[in-house]
């Protein structure tokens, strides 16, 4: 059966004006079959990143200002620390504009995990920094009571000149300076372990290493500690020996050294 041209041009004219109602229903299709949940994911990832590493960065600034106040602990180290943290801000810094920026969902979680697997400075960095500030302290402490130590060398010395039986304050005194050694032997060698190790970028051998590393910084770190506690008994007892009343002596005041 032939088409008549009025019946030809009737479907042309039905075809033109379903066209664009044909359009607009594809497109609500394309639109409703984009899951609105990924957008609002993505915003609450980004959201959660920035905070991540907001809170990395300022961990690091406040590293970076320990580290400039430390006194005993090497130049080449303060340097190398410095410039460790100096870059971490600054990669941290670009990765987060690169998150923000980020519209490709694949991409995105990409970059979030990058906050943790490439700038590892809650695992290495932050933990060096760390050690090597709680090191400098003691080291700091212990020249003071050494030199306590000497002027209660002197009064002992007076004392036995006096005819003072001085022999068990005298073991006391040589008790502390053991101490004092030790402590500051142990400090040096927590920023010594401590300041060789390099990030792990997701070895786990590195990273294992590190690990075990920092473990045996601290466990020097609570030894050296625990000399310092040992050596403020020993100035006690001596002090209490020589009859000295010990706010009148210029005894440092005990450090409580926080586990990095």
């Amino acid at each position: 059966m032939q088409k008549t041209p009025s019946k030809i041009a009737a479907l042309v004219l039905v075809g033109t004006l379903l066209a664009p109602a044909l359009a607009f229903a594809q497109t609500t299709a394309t639109a409703s079959s984009t899951p609105v949940a990924v957008t609002a994911k993505m915003k609450t990832a980004i959201s959660h990143a920035d905070k991540e590493i907001t809170r990395r960065i300022t961990a690091l600034n406040d590293l970076d200002t320990r580290a400039g106040q430390m006194q005993k602990v090497t130049d080449a180290f303060k340097q190398s620390l410095k410039t460790a943290v100096e870059g971490q801000v600054a990669g941290l810094t670009a990765l987060q504009a690169k998150i923000d920026a980020d519209t490709d969902a694949a991409t995105l979680k990409t970059d979030v995990q990058s906050v943790t697997q490439s700038y590892r400075i809650f695992a290495l960095v932050v933990p060096q920094g760390r050690i090597a500030a709680a090191a400098d302290r003691i080291v700091t402490i212990t020249g003071m009571m050494t030199t306590l130590g000497t002027k209660l060398q002197t009064r002992l010395a007076a004392a036995q000149s006096s005819g003072t039986d001085v022999s068990k304050l005298s073991m006391a005194l040589a008790d502390l300076g053991t101490k004092l050694s030790d402590a500051s032997a142990q400090a040096q060698q927590s920023v010594t372990i401590s300041a060789t190790l390099v990030p792990d970028q997701g070895d786990k051998t590195k990273m294992a290493a590190n690990t075990a590393a920092l473990k045996t910084a601290r466990a020097d770190l609570a030894t050296a500690q625990k000399d310092i506690v040992a050596g403020r008994k020993d100035i006690a007892t001596i002090l209490k020996g020589l009859k000295v009343n010990p706010s009148a002596t210029s005894t440092p005041a005990t450090t409580t050294t926080t586990t990095p």
